[in-house]
């Protein structure tokens, strides 16, 4: 089973990642985006080899995932499909068409048997440690959470998938919710 955290930033997907993988003893996956962009003079903008970098590397994932899924260990994915498809949108790697192309293969495919989206909606008010996901502009302006939220309702609408969303308060509330959601998911496993 792969739980996969998404997002926009500063949300707390990484927080609440990092607790539910200590709390239920399961471990945790980040891909380091930005260094394999640098080592690959990949810039972020505009850029369909950026896309297809990033998108080669979730379909693999995922077909490793379902075509393994006896063997495939438990993990925690702190970002996934769904911020390669949004990123692609927001930074003008593909279209929505482009997107939804995507989709289509995933879904035909069945790429999402199996996997558990847990969608993180919520803004830190802490600003102060902001510099972990700043590689450029982004930070400063909310397209980024409308992309998401165009890839999230094109999801939705297929009902291909387990998507979940968490309402992240930075509080001990967002951790109720966050333990809510895996106590569920514990008991339909």
């Amino acid at each position: 089973m792969i739980y996969v955290f998404e997002g926009a930033r500063n949300s707390g997907k990484t927080h609440l990642s990092n607790y539910v993988a200590k709390k239920y003893n399961i471990r945790r996956f980040q891909f380091n985006f930005g260094g394999y962009f640098d080592l690959l003079g990949l810039k972020s903008r505009d850029d369909r080899e950026a896309h297809s970098f990033s998108m080669g590397k979730e379909l693999m994932l995922l077909q490793l995932a379902k075509e393994f899924s006896f063997e495939f260990p438990h993990f925690i994915h702190d970002r996934g499909i769904a911020t390669v498809l949004a990123w692609g949108l927001y930074e003008n790697r593909i279209t929505k068409e482009d997107m939804i192309n995507q989709i289509n293969y995933i879904e035909k495919n069945n790429l999402l048997d199996g996997i558990y989206i847990i969608r993180i909606k919520g803004e830190n008010p802490d600003q102060k440690d902001r510099c972990k996901d700043q590689w450029d502009f982004a930070d400063s302006n909310n397209g980024e959470a409308e992309c998401f939220e165009i890839v999230f309702a094109e999801l939705e609408s297929r009902n291909m998938s387990s998507v979940f969303t968490v309402n992240n308060t930075f509080d001990p509330a967002g951790l109720k919710e966050i333990d809510n959601l895996f106590n569920f998911i514990n008991t339909k496993e």
